[in-house]
């Protein structure tokens, strides 16, 4: 019974601690207060243009203008595992194979859609706040800027 108990014990406690360790995360700052946390193991990637900071993660390019920033740091966060709206704690949009879908978007919120090369593909004002949701059926496959208010996302349709 010892040994079945030591066992027991031995299995369990590697899978324990795997899921009590911590998530570190790029969090970024805006002046307003709000936060956007990604996770590591997204490995985001930092680069800057001349008026943005561009976070580029698996499949997706967010661009924030340098003016409404404030700060990036890196931190500790067990609840961390994807692009996280810290404030709200809510995903800004997911993305499957043939469906954009915005969670939470404020009322008047306007979603535009550009192909890579800069040509308009879609636009909507949502009037109402809640949940959006777009086909991607009708897109073709490649790279797009997904435009939501102030926020520019780059997402890859395959």
């Amino acid at each position: 019974m010892r040994k079945i108990a030591f066992l027991f014990l031995l299995l369990f406690l590697p899978f324990s601690a795997i899921a009590n360790e911590p998530v570190m995360s790029l969090i970024v700052w805006a002046k307003d207060g709000t936060k956007v946390a990604y996770a590591l193991c997204e490995k985001p990637k930092v680069t800057f243009t001349e008026t943005d900071l561009v976070i580029t993660t698996k499949g997706v390019e967010v661009n924030y203008a340098l003016e409404d920033m404030a700060r990036f740091t890196y931190e500790s966060n067990n609840e961390a595992n994807t692009i996280v709206n810290l404030q709200t704690n809510e995903f800004p949009f997911k993305l499957s194979e043939d469906t954009l879908l915005f969670p939470n978007l404020e009322a008047n919120s306007t979603i535009s859609i550009y192909s890579l090369n800069g040509m308009f593909v879609f636009s909507k004002t949502v009037c109402q706040g809640g949940e959006y949701a777009s086909p991607l059926s009708n897109f073709a496959t490649g790279v797009y800027i997904v435009k939501v208010n102030s926020l520019i996302y780059k997402i890859a349709v395959k």
